[in-house]
């Protein structure tokens, strides 16, 4: 019998949308690059800031418009641009702007774009497989009755989630709140109280995102309070970036909800380049020393993140916490930005420890490899890259989902929560002293580790795009 002249039907392109903050960007783009080497045509909406590395992913590039086209370094550059006094401002209040500025203000020129790639897609007859990131609200309107033009056909979407889960639940606290996870019926009674507070606190953000929407062309709102999960279940999949045993076991997950593992980590048969440091040999050299060599130094990682910026928060109290020829430690310090440099924040006069290594930017994976113990303000990707490598963490951290991200540090029992995003450098000695001496920290992150290699992100989306789309 010979071949089955049966044409088989053309993939889908998919479609990647994503919310423009690198944190947000860097596990998409990994997504699009690894659906790329999974036989999909890829497309991305994403910030011209950014083009460049998302074109080097295999996609091609559709670039948003106006004011949803953020360049998240210059956003932060001038936080006193974005409110009065924003960076002495609780974290709170300046999530709430972040919100407002980043994802609502922006939602309708988000809505024309994705629509307007949609038809550029269309009239080269190719039909598309959605990819969207939890906080591209942009495509809601397509959720809630936004119409398309006519004969068009309406994707499917999946959703990937790159932050723990804000979908609400019976058993948390809204995310303004980092009360304990508690599911007794007190917890349940606490939490729900909590709910009520941040209905009435976030009424104004609620409001605009159902106008928002109303504006778009969407039939209805979301019924229900900002960050309670509606950006999440409207998918046809959510897609949780992580490993289950670093969430709260919480008893009423929504339907379509799996976690998927981590895009953070190093692939199986991938050999990272060398940084072009000139210290970078001698990070190599120490760790392949026996543990027990007296030889070998402990290496300490820290990082401030792409967020919030300034060394003074962690980066520099690390240093100055292990400062001195006599010490046994190693800091490799990353600023985080291309171009950075300490220089500009230390006094004049004052000279990095000869013990200091300084990066202004540096791939996580490649320096993990080789670290201990990993410093850094508890972004959530942050915290996935030290689960994908084993490497017992302290976090100091506060904003966004960073508070959310610490307390299950602790809890999880992978690493140390500060409970501040400006620690002492007695707070930091300390607590990285600690999680050196306590092995119970490296036992229980290497739980997680395992739990992480069980799963493969890229494999799990594919297939499942596969079958929404009746293609092989």
């Amino acid at each position: 019998m010979g071949d089955d002249p049966t044409p088989k039907p053309q993939r889908p392109v998919v479609l990647v949308v994503c919310h423009t903050l690198s944190g947000h960007l860097q596990p998409l783009i990994r997504v699009a690059s690894g659906l790329r080497s999974r036989g999909w045509d890829v497309a991305f909406l994403g910030p011209t800031a950014h083009r460049q590395r998302i074109e080097a992913a295999g996609a091609e590039f559709f670039a948003l418009q106006g004011i949803a086209d953020i360049n998240d370094q210059a956003y932060y550059a001038d936080p006193d641009r974005l409110a009065p006094g924003y960076k002495a401002l609780p974290w709170t209040k300046r999530g709430k702007i972040d919100l407002r500025l980043q994802c609502l203000d922006t939602l309708p020129t988000q809505w024309a774009n994705f629509k307007s790639a949609l038809v550029t897609l269309q009239e080269r007859g190719r039909r598309a497989l959605v990819v969207a990131e939890a906080f591209f609200l942009g495509i809601m309107p397509l959720k809630y009755g936004a119409p398309l033009p006519p004969e068009f056909p309406v994707p499917r979407t999946v959703c990937v989630s790159i932050t723990v889960p804000a979908i609400r639940s019976i058993d948390l606290p809204p995310f303004a709140y980092a009360a304990p996870f508690d599911q007794s019926e007190a917890g349940h009674a606490r939490n729900q109280a909590l709910w009520d507070k941040w209905t009435l606190s976030a009424a104004d953000l609620t409001a605009l995102l159902d106008k928002q929407l109303l504006a778009s062309g969407a039939g209805r709102g979301t019924g229900e309070p900002i960050l309670s999960g509606a950006n999440y279940r409207c998918h046809d999949a959510i897609y949780q970036v992580g490993v289950p045993g670093f969430e709260y076991p919480r008893s009423d997950w929504p339907a379509g909800f799996q976690f998927v593992g981590l895009v953070q980590g190093t692939p199986k048969g991938t050999v990272l380049p060398d940084p072009r440091f000139d210290w970078w040999d001698e990070l190599k050299t120490n760790s392949a020393l026996a543990a027990d060599d007296p030889r070998r130094k402990k290496v300490v990682v820290v990082a401030q993140g792409t967020v919030e910026v300034d060394p003074n928060d962690l980066i520099i109290p690390t240093i100055r916490a292990f400062a001195g020829p006599e010490r046994d430690v190693v800091v490799v310090a990353i600023l985080g930005w291309k171009d950075a440099s300490l220089a500009e924040f230390m006094p004049d006069g004052t000279v990095v420890p000869g013990n200091a290594r300084v990066a202004n930017y540096l791939n996580y994976d490649a320096v993990l490899e080789h670290a201990d113990i990993w410093v850094h303000n508890a972004g959530f990707g942050a915290v996935n890259h030290g689960i994908a490598h084993g490497v017992p963490m302290v976090v100091a951290g506060e904003g966004m989902d960073k508070t959310e991200n610490a307390r299950r540090v602790g809890w999880s029992g992978i690493g140390v929560d500060l409970a501040t995003a400006r620690p002492s450098l007695e707070q930091v000695r300390d607590a990285v002293e600690s999680t050196m001496r306590d092995g119970g920290f490296k036992r229980r992150i290497e739980v997680l580790r395992k739990q992480s290699e069980a799963l493969n992100p890229l494999d799990i989306i594919s297939e499942d795009l596969i079958k929404m789309s009746g293609t092989h």
